[in-house]
């Protein structure tokens, strides 16, 4: 459960093209990111409407299968429209393991009444608790995780979106239990005060993170007098104490809220299943029928989100972590009528290019940014938000006004004629629909998700094609429009950085003077103000004028031209032959000195992608902690080589990676397999050839450096993890000697150590997908020839083999770290504790997910609902090394790390006591449902390399382990379980071996 906030990462911008030019006008933040096309329409009643009758009913639905749909689908769609006026979209797929369910309410936030901040928000965290035909509380979240699903919710400004799946026999059941939430919800008494505090801590462990500190600034900064201004999340202070003092019944408040906008004509839903799409008609039917409608007209709010003084602002931020950045946003009308003609695709697809002539192609060649992403995210129905996002580097920094010049000369340039191009334009669909085409099927859960809110926006015929942003229609007067809005005068500009703040303190003589001049950018330090919330320093101010005049000064900036043809698109798509089993294990295709590569020609997916592997293993890549940094910057040097180049493969539905890890490095890439050896040729040759670049080392090595010392503003418990991996992994540096490694290194440095890193080396490889062995054998040849021929790689020494190990925790004692956390402004205390099982073996393996199977519920219920220790609790089956683990994860503004450890200690003695004496019937239930979870089957081509490539990585290779460890389950019996447990978890079996890592809290 949570409120919908923008990521701050690059890649979970939604509608943002900076790598992809995909846009999704529904804002459904780090749920879903996918592109779109078109092709054809579903089903044998494709293009009619029909009435159907209900079995249970008198009453007649409205049923629509004209639902447009891409080549590669093959689910069957059906729309239809209960009596109610609730509208539900069902999904059938006859190959699928799981069942999903979303529906989404046309309310959000922008309705809370002025007097009670973030009820919406309170509401849909409520609703989870019990109902008048499920009285039990927390039946319906039980249910779920006991047979093999999740469930969750979040509050958008206008949406409020309820999503679950589960084992796809459960969905009956489930569904009957989900649609309470809309027809009976008990809004529970009881549970008010520990939801109110569950909120709070929600609320709390955001409050460090600049992602939400920045977008309550931007409310700040806006038209006060639009609902759009008000605080979401709610906190105590919101929904408690200020209410109370008010006379105000928080819980009566609840249910009203509920009775008022929750009416069945305001409502979309989705549901996915095994089931024929008649039978999914008839759960639908059954299920949502009850639901009461009040025919409300969705809730409209006014243009006004900012007026003429909120623009044309610059607002100096003083972010939490150590960065730079320059974000460009403007409000535009809406896109949500112009669906079919995209306009706001074609404009963050080339002011987010990356190539050749692009706005960040000359931006950073000077030097001054490392990112930029642009595009629609965040609107509301009666206005969209356009923006730009720069990172920008030291230098950067000090030349804000001439990278938004940049930008806005940019801008300019697509207003010449002839900029808003039809071939482009034809280009971008024709990408647009080979992803569709030829999309990876996805998860249920986020199918449902998705398509639920996208509901509430689109007709159904279009309902892929509007969700997905396939450009229908070329509207160059379209485009012209919302190109118009995007001027320097209309703008709003947020320059974040932690110097902001250092300024202040050197004007009131409380530092001793910063490294780089007080006037940044040549303007005077700013007065700084706390934004009431979170606790924000920012200032604002107009655009400077000599900025403005800079960029509205008609004079062109040298070197910014259109894009070129894309040369990676596709023009085969044919597939390979498969031998033997459609769906088998892939096979050692190369084993020798050199090399040792996987391989299997697998169209399980009827795709002509493939996905490739190649690990380089050097025995100096982590000899120490300065040949670790130099790893890392090799990788991010040639990420940062291949840019320009790449860029374009990337927009023509091929992706790479580069990353180091603790024994060398690793290339990965995914696509259309045409095209794919040409881009892994690019990454080879790039790898072959380097060269340290002293430019691009300063920028580059600059954001290293930021990125390790960010290290220490993550959350809590993400820290404790990162602790707990040095204690456990045998060998591992440390942050803090990266931090001080990388301020001594140079290029020469750097140049220095690379002969010695690449010398000896060997390559370990997966490739899997629409790629013959014969192809294989020749791209692992081409890497080894490469590497001899530039580096004059040999290789590796017997015992100079990748040896990865694990410590072994003493047995029948318990291991602790305890420490501050590395943040002294973070208030949030956390704590990780293992129990380790041990070294990879199928039958212990089964029998710790058969424990975490059956007690991870009650973790939740108890340390979360029932004890509210904080807003992140977690029990997982942990894997580092192929070593298992049983392990929890608490993260809590109201307690200590003390106190938290300790309640884990009372509910695994708890638990321990549980499994002795657990019914047979239970317990051969959890190891239905959890035979269930582990058969199955991957959604898509990147999954099935994902878990074959940990197999690998780990040393295991068991490549059929989840069928393996389903025989083994059916061998175990209650008493094993039991055993077990008290092996593992008993304080007193002599065998536990347990590590907890406390942080504290400020």
């Amino acid at each position: 459960m949570c409120m919908l906030v923008p990521d701050e990462s690059r890649a979970s911008h939604i509608g943002w093209c900076a790598g992809h030019s995909a846009l999704i006008a529904f804002c459904i933040v780090s749920i879903l990111l996918i592109d779109v096309g078109c092709c054809t329409q579903t089903g044998p009643t494709a293009g009619r409407n029909v009435m159907a009758p209900l079995n249970s009913t008198e009453q007649a639905v409205l049923v629509s299968e004209d639902i447009i749909k891409p080549r590669c689908d093959k689910l069957g769609y059906r729309s239809i429209t209960l009596p109610n006026k609730l509208r539900v979209l069902l999904i059938s797929d006859p190959d699928t393991d799981k069942a999903a369910a979303a529906l989404n309410v046309r309310v959000g936030s922008m309705c809370d009444p002025v007097e009670l901040p973030g009820l919406a928000h309170f509401c849909e965290h409520m609703l989870f608790y019990s109902s008048a035909k499920y009285p039990v509380e927390d039946e319906y979240s039980k249910f779920i995780s006991d047979h093999g699903g999740h469930t969750n919710a979040f509050t958008a400004a206008e949406d409020t979106n309820y999503q679950f799946d589960v084992n796809w026999d459960a969905l009956p059941e489930a569904l009957d239990r989900f649609a309470q939430f809309f027809i009976s919800p008990l809004i529970s008494a009881g549970g008010v005060e520990r939801e109110v505090n569950a909120v709070d801590s929600e609320h709390g462990k955001n409050i460090a993170v600049d992602a939400w500190r920045f977008h309550q600034l931007n409310k700040a900064t806006a038209n006060q007098d639009h609902p759009y201004a008000r605080f979401f999340t709610g906190n105590a202070e919101t929904l408690m104490t200020t209410p109370t003092k008010n006379g105000i019944d928080v819980r009566a408040a609840v249910a009203d809220w509920h009775a008022k906008y929750y009416s069945a004509n305001l409502m979309t839903a989705a549901v996915y299943g095994k089931h024929t799409l008649d039978e999914l008609q008839q759960l639908a039917v059954g299920c949502f029928s009850p639901v009461a409608t009040q025919d409300l007209k969705a809730p409209e709010f006014p243009a006004n989100v900012y007026g003429d003084k909120h623009l044309g602002i610059l607002t100096r931020v003083v972010p939490v972590k150590e960065s730079h950045t320059l974000d460009i946003q403007w409000d535009i009308p809406p896109t949500e009528p112009h669906y079919r003609k995209a306009p706001t695709n074609y404009l963050s697809h080339l002011l987010g290019h990356e190539g050749s002539g692009s706005a960040f192609a000359l931006l950073k060649a000077r030097g001054l940014v490392t990112s930029l992403s642009a595009g629609e995210g965040g609107g509301l129905s009666s206005r969209g938000f356009f923006g730009v996002r720069v990172e920008l580097t030291e230098e950067g920094n000090q030349r804000v006004g001439e990278v938004a010049e940049v930008i806005f000369k940019y801008l300019d340039l697509l207003r010449q004629p002839g900029a808003i191009s039809e071939q482009i334009y034809t280009e971008l669909t024709g990408l647009q629909e080979l992803r569709f085409n030829w999309r990876d099927k996805l998860p249920p859960y986020s199918v449902t998700t998705s398509l639920a809110g996208a509901m509430a926006h689109y007709p159904d015929r279009d309902l892929l094609l509007a969700m997905y942003h396939v450009p229908q229609e070329f509207d160059p007067a379209c485009i012209k429009e919302y190109l118009d809005h995007l001027t320097p005068h209309r703008a709003r500009l947020t320059w974040a950085t932690r110097a902001h703040d250092q300024q202040q303190q050197q004007q009131n003589g409380t530092t001793t003077p910063i490294t780089k001049p007080a006037a940044l950018d040549n303007l005077p330090p700013c007065d700084l103000t706390s934004e009431p919330i979170y606790g924000t320093k920012y200032n604002v101010t107009p655009i400077p004028e000599p900025w403005m005049k800079h960029w509205t000064n008609g004079v062109a900036v040298p070197g910014l031209h259109l894009p070129s043809a894309n040369p990676f698109v596709p023009d085969d798509l044919s597939m390979k032959a498969v031998m033997g089993d459609k769906e088998g294990l892939p096979d050692l295709l190369v084993q020798g000195s050199a090399a040792r590569v996987w391989q299997r020609t697998d169209l399980r997916f009827e795709s002509p992608k493939a996905t490739i592997v190649l690990d380089f293993q050097s025995p100096a890549a982590y000899a120490s902690p300065e040949s670790a940094v130099c790893c890392r910057l090799l990788v991010k040097l040639l990420a940062d080589y291949l840019n320009e180049v790449a860029y374009p493969a990337e927009l023509a539905g091929l992706s790479y990676s580069i990353s180091n890890h603790l024994a060398g490095f690793q290339v990965s890439c995914q696509g259309y397999s045409q095209k794919l050896p040409v881009l892994l040729d690019l990454i080879l040759d790039d790898l072959a050839n380097f060269r340290v670049k002293a430019d691009r080392f300063a920028v580059v090595a600059e954001a290293v450096a930021r990125e390790y010392a960010n290290v220490a503003y993550q959350q809590p418990y993400q820290w404790a993890m990162y602790r707990a991996e040095l204690l456990l992994n045998y060998k591992r540096w440390m942050i803090d000697q990266y931090q001080k490694v990388i301020t001594q290194l140079t290029p020469e440095s750097l140049t220095a150590q690379m002969p010695r890193l690449m010398q000896r080396m060997f390559v370990e490889g997966l490739m899997i997908g629409n790629v013959s062995p014969e192809e294989a054998s020749d791209i692992v040849d081409s890497a080894i020839n490469k590497l001899k021929a530039g580096w004059g790689s040999s290789t590796i020494w017997p015992g100079e083999e990748k040896d990865l190990r694990i410590v072994k925790l003493p047995a029948g004692v318990t291991s602790a770290l305890v420490e501050a956390g590395p943040n002294p402004n973070n208030e949030n205390s956390a704590v990780w504790v293992t129990y380790q099982v041990g070294p990879d073996d199928l039958r212990r393996n089964a029998l710790a997910g058969l424990l975490v199977q059956l007690a991870k519920r009650d973790a939740f219920n108890q340390l979360r609902t029932q004890q509210q220790l904080g807003y992140i609790v977690h029990m997982y089956g942990s894997s580092d090394q192929g070593v298992q683990g049983i392990s929890f994860l608490i993260q809590s503004d109201k307690f200590s790390a003390a106190h938290l450890a300790l309640r884990v200690e009372v509910f695994v003695r708890d638990t321990i006591k549980r499994i002795a004496s657990l019914p047979e019937s239970e317990f051969s239930a959890g190891v239905s449902e959890l035979s269930k979870a582990k058969l199955e089957k991957p959604k898509r081509l990147s999954e099935l390399a994902s878990r074959w490539w940990a197999e690998i990585a780990a040393g295991t290779r068991v490549f059929d382990r989840q069928s393996a460890e389903v025989e083994v389950l059916k061998t175990l019996t209650p008493a094993d379980l039991a055993t077990f447990t008290h092996e593992v978890m008993g304080v007193s079996s002599g065998t536990r071996r347990k590590l907890m890592v406390l942080i504290k809290g400020k």
